[in-house]
């Protein structure tokens, strides 16, 4: 079941922080924040959100309970706050001329009269939401900190209202107003130290411009975005903000990137080449067709996994949430306990004082926002690199993260092979003949060494042939019936062994020898798929990969922070040794399949170190650098898996934590629980970091939260504790929290 957020500061509403004074029965998220007019009122964590909301004019939804809107609705709250501040700023200081002792005996019962008249409209304003809150909690069978402040201060007043009109016994006019005041200035400021945390979650949403330049027959028309279509062209100028996604038909320029990605060094974009909605535009003008509106574009997904992420709460967070769902009673208890002790030591009017000061100083305010606030701010922190982390439990496993798997073609290295060398192997094939057939093979794969195939046939002006009835073996090969220049083959293209199956190899004689981080395609024709007795081996490519400038220096990072790697490839041995060793991966795991992969993941977190499977295939095997340790993590080992997103699907779903590289804008596909919207490895050892950080803090911010309470219960409860002190020390609390949470926003990028 989903959990509900506030539509100030997008923190969870919990069953201990539901004070929503102005929120309506509970809507969704998305709902709350981006209500039309009319629809269903907001829901807000407490009452400062809701007011802080008001007064920075929010539009709150129609039938709020001041019958406003707008500015409206801003006016009011400013005016109502200002005024009940300053009715019970005046009740104070009547009450200090009366605890001095200067007033005249004769004078004191027109002062009380007089701070009656004043603390009656003091409650009314001030009092008023905590009282519908409370209201609407114990319908609910629940309690919150609005009955806490309700009931104390109500309780106060009344007792002091009963006085003045006897003439007789103490009377606590102060204590009532200036309760209500102190709890509402301090969540003011809570609220707004929480906003920069939703801000960090959803200052995504400001990036998109509100209109685009639409080409028409009349030329370029400002149109709001809702207006536009899959198909527009729009006019881009130098600076602005591309208004959807989509690619330049017209025009060169370079476009940052760095609000998705992280990325502060522009990247130069030309025709035929995507743009994201968002992001900004060079110092060209350029002409774009749009792909991607509205609810489909990539930023709008990006907003909504950040969004859901705060759904999944991490253990932390649950922790937290049951202490603090079993704390309110308690605390009704001990403070039942405190006035009945002193009622008995000290009277009814020493009973109260004690009571009242244990409800307000026990807030369960920063024990609530002590796990939630700083994950929040750490899934917004790596939002803003262009990392999306799909929920609060994701956030912490990270960090416990003890080895981690890397995929190499496309993830270690860049994924955007070229074509080294194209070998025949039979004196009757030319090599421009034999990368035909193989080009015709590869056109209908989205693989990246299929796609270096491709580019170098029509580089050299090569006629690629027409493939149908194509086969796939992942890992191994792909098999496809190729028409071309009237003749037709079927053609096996793949490793030596997918290639040899059935019969002995041909003995490869060749004047260039594959260098070890060589991906080798063999080529074959003429046979039945895998006979290689009637389909020769007609030849070979050699294709060669560059590895991620940033790779050794993320691999370096990690193995700092005491996280193992391993390279997991379904490439040969030597190729994925040759990668390991320029990277600093010390221990391999290859050739390996898709599902063997699988199950060297699932070895890993099972038996504690990379294993071969169970029934491991004669092809499969380990490869070892000279330094490989005896095994690369501990038992029981928490494991985290590398790759592409989409080719490695499996392995990452069977990982603790699955990171997707180079998601792009397919991010419907991820099977990550991690998306990397750039291509930098160097991410990684940060989130290790970041998680690490965050999960210190939490701790921090319990023990502090835990600490607090049981000092300033016992205080409260011994009758040292004024009510006002107590709320005061209730605000420094939350405060304190929040401050210590907000570090989080300086962590450096990764």
């Amino acid at each position: 079941m989903a959990r509900l957020s506030c539509a100030h500061c997008g923190l969870p509403v919990t069953a201990f922080g539901s004070e929503a004074p102005f929120g309506s029965e509970p809507q969704g998220r998305r709902q709350a924040r981006r209500a039309p007019a009319g629809a269903a009122e907001p829901l807000f964590c407490c009452y400062g959100c809701a007011l802080v909301s008001r007064i920075v004019g929010r539009q709150v939804a129609a039938g709020d309970s001041t019958g406003r809107g707008g500015e409206g609705v801003q006016a009011w709250a400013i005016l109502r706050l200002g005024v009940g501040g300053l009715l019970a700023m005046n009740v104070m200081m009547i009450s200090l001329l009366l605890y001095t002792g200067t007033a005249e005996p004769e004078a004191v019962p027109l002062f009380r009269w007089i701070m009656l008249g004043l603390a009656a409209p003091a409650m009314a304003i001030l009092g008023y939401p905590f009282a519908v809150g409370a209201a609407r909690e114990v319908s609910r069978r629940r309690l919150s900190l609005d009955a806490l402040i309700a009931v104390g201060s109500l309780a106060a007043f009344a007792a002091s209202a009963a006085a003045t009109i006897c003439g007789r016994g103490e009377v606590y006019f102060d204590t009532a107003t200036m309760l209500p005041a102190l709890v509402t200035f301090g969540k003011l400021i809570e609220a707004t130290a929480k906003s920069r945390a939703g801000r960090l979650v959803h200052g995504l949403e400001t990036l998109l411009p509100a209109t685009a330049a639409r080409l028409g027959a009349d030329g370029p028309r400002d149109v709001p975005l809702a207006d536009l279509r899959p198909g527009d062209r729009l006019r881009v100028r130098p600076g602005e903000r591309f208004p959807a996604d989509g690619r330049i038909v017209e025009g060169t320029t370079l476009v940052e990137e760095s609000a998705f990605t992280g990325e502060s060094k522009p990247r130069p974009r030309g025709p035929g080449d995507e743009v994201i909605a968002g992001t900004v535009n060079g110092e060209g003008p350029v002409l774009i067709r749009a792909e991607r509106v509205g609810e489909e574009l990539l930023l709008r997904r990006i907003i909504e996994m950040v969004e859901e992420a705060r759904d999944h709460a991490s253990p932390s967070e649950r922790i937290a949430e049951r202490a603090a769902a079993a704390f309110v009673p308690a605390v009704l208890v001990l403070a039942a306990g405190a006035g009945a002790f002193w009622f008995w030591a000290g009277g009814a009017a020493q009973a109260g004082l004690a009571a009242l000061a244990v409800l307000v100083v026990a807030c369960p305010c920063a024990m609530g926002i002590a796990a939630p606030l700083a994950t929040a701010l750490a899934i917004g922190r790596a939002a803003s690199e262009g990392v999306i982390v799909r929920g609060g439990d994701v956030m912490e496993r990270i960090g416990r993260l003890d080895v981690i798997f890397f995929d190499k073609t496309g993830t270690v290295t860049v994924g955007r092979p070229r074509v080294r060398a194209v070998e025949s192997l039979d004196a009757a094939v030319s090599p421009d003949e034999l990368l035909e057939w193989l080009a015709g093979l590869e056109s209908a794969s989205e693989h990246p060494s299929g796609r270096a195939v491709v580019g170098e046939a029509r580089r050299r002006g090569l006629a690629i042939g027409a493939v149908t009835c194509v086969t796939v073996a992942p890992g191994l090969g792909a098999r496809g019936t190729v028409e071309r220049g009237g003749r037709t083959h079927e053609i096996p293209a793949g490793t030596e062994a997918f290639i040899s199956a059935g019969g002995e190899p041909a003995p490869v004689v060749s004047d260039t020898a594959p260098l070890d981080g060589d991906t080798v395609i063999y080529v074959a024709w003429d046979g039945p798929f895998g006979a290689a007795q009637d389909g020769r081996r007609r030849g070979r490519v050699l294709l060669a990969d560059a590895v991620r400038p940033d790779a050794a220096e993320a691999v370096r990072r990690l193995q700092e922070a005491s996280v193992a790697t391993v390279l997991l490839s379904g490439d040969r041995a030597s190729a994925a040794r040759s990668v390991a060793a320029e990277v600093g991966i010390a221990e391999v795991e290859a050739p390996r399949r898709p599902d063997e992969k699988v199950e060297v993941i699932r070895a890993a977190g099972r038996e504690g170190r990379p294993a071969s499977p169970r029934r491991s295939p004669p092809m499969a095997g380990r490869a070892y650098s000279a330094e490989a340790p005896a095994s690369a993590a501990k038992a029981g080992s928490r494991v985290g898996m590398v790759g592409d997103g989409i080719n490695d699907a499996p392995a990452l779903a069977a990982a603790d934590v699955g990171f997707a590289l180079g998601a792009g804008t397919d991010l419907a596909r991820q099977a990550g629980n991690v998306v990397l919207l750039s291509d930098r490895l160097a991410q990684i050892p940060w989130l290790v970091a970041l998680s690490r950080r965050t999960r210190q803090i939490i701790r921090q911010n319990l023990l502090w939260a835990f600490g607090y309470n049981a000092l300033a219960l016992g205080a409260a409860a011994a009758g040292w504790l004024h009510p006002l002190l107590a709320a005061l020390a209730m605000v420094f609390s939350s405060v304190t929290v929040l401050a210590n949470s907000l570090r989080l926003r300086r962590l450096s990028g990764g």
